[in-house]
């Protein structure tokens, strides 16, 4: 049980405020696969009109202190019982904490930080330094009999099976400085999980996380080739644009901005009506 730093692999510690817009969500026609995802956050929107159909906005960039690598998530039996396995970034020390059969906590807030939840069955928690250019790993203890624990949890939409939180030590009010994951295991203890929602908090401010279909990339990584992928328009420039609702990343800055184009009001990768563009601003 602990965490622990290796050099496989390096997750980008950036997001996208994503900036609302009006309108019903529509539901594309079908999603291109993508092999990598960038994670956005969202905020709740505020009073009066969105951006206009097919607008091009842009949005500051946030820079996390921990982020959570979402594909890692594993279940492990030992003869203890399960543990949740993970792995993860961070740019400063901090505490994971797991926490099993857990209640509440899952509002997005505007001054009061991420909310404690309401119950929790069992926790367990473990340091982790600062690891700037490296990967780490978590391994957290959450019960001694998965089944017996998740039983009678089917169909209750106000317990999690297990809460995993990411916290820095730092405050930096401009910076994301803790990440909270929702998780549903799976019964039969085949190591199976899915993340279910994810928040973030970036000083007072809890915001939901939402996954981006495609890389956007960073800007203060310098030019990369290959960094974040081709433009599917003129496949050049770098993907710098994130469509909505559909999120899909599929264009540079200056495609999205000509508006007498099919894709400025029709997504070119699955074709669903566009909302608004979002692209990254360096601040």
């Amino acid at each position: 049980m602990g965490c622990a730093a290796s050099t496989q692999g390096v997750q980008t510690q950036y997001g996208l405020v994503q900036v609302q817009s009006s309108g019903t969500r529509p539901t594309p026609s079908s999603h291109a696969h993508q092999s990598q995802q960038q994670q956005q956050v969202r905020p709740v929107p505020g009073p009066g009109p969105g951006p206009q159909d097919g607008s091009l906005a842009t949005a500051p960039l946030v820079r996390s202190l921990v982020s959570l690598h979402r594909d890692s998530l594993a279940l492990e039996k030992d003869e203890q019982g399960y543990h949740l396995t993970f792995r993860f970034g961070a740019l400063t020390a901090g505490t994971a904490t797991a926490s099993f059969v857990v209640s509440g906590g899952d509002e997005a807030t505007d001054g009061a930080g991420l909310v404690a939840p309401i119950g929790v069955q069992a926790s367990t928690e473990c340091r982790f330094e600062a690891g700037t250019g490296q990967t780490q790993t978590g391994r957290l203890f959450l019960c001694s009999d998965l089944a017996a624990s998740l039983q009678g949890l089917a169909g209750d939409k106000s317990k999690h099976h297990a809460m995993l939180d990411l916290r820095a030590d730092d405050s930096d009010p401009k910076a994301v400085t803790a990440q909270r994951s929702f998780l549903k295991l799976s019964a039969d203890g085949n190591g199976e999980v899915q993340v279910e929602k994810q928040l973030v908090q970036c000083g007072v401010l809890v915001r939901q996380l939402d996954a981006l279909y495609g890389t956007m990339p960073n800007p203060r990584a310098g030019n990369s080739e290959a960094d974040g992928g081709d433009c599917v328009i003129c496949l050049s420039n770098p993907r710098e644009v994130a469509i909505l609702h559909c999120r899909h990343v599929c264009l540079c800055l200056t495609c999205a901005q000509i508006t007498s184009s099919t894709w400025s009001f029709q997504c070119p990768v699955c074709r669903g009506r566009v909302a608004a563009m979002v692209g990254l601003k360096d601040a």
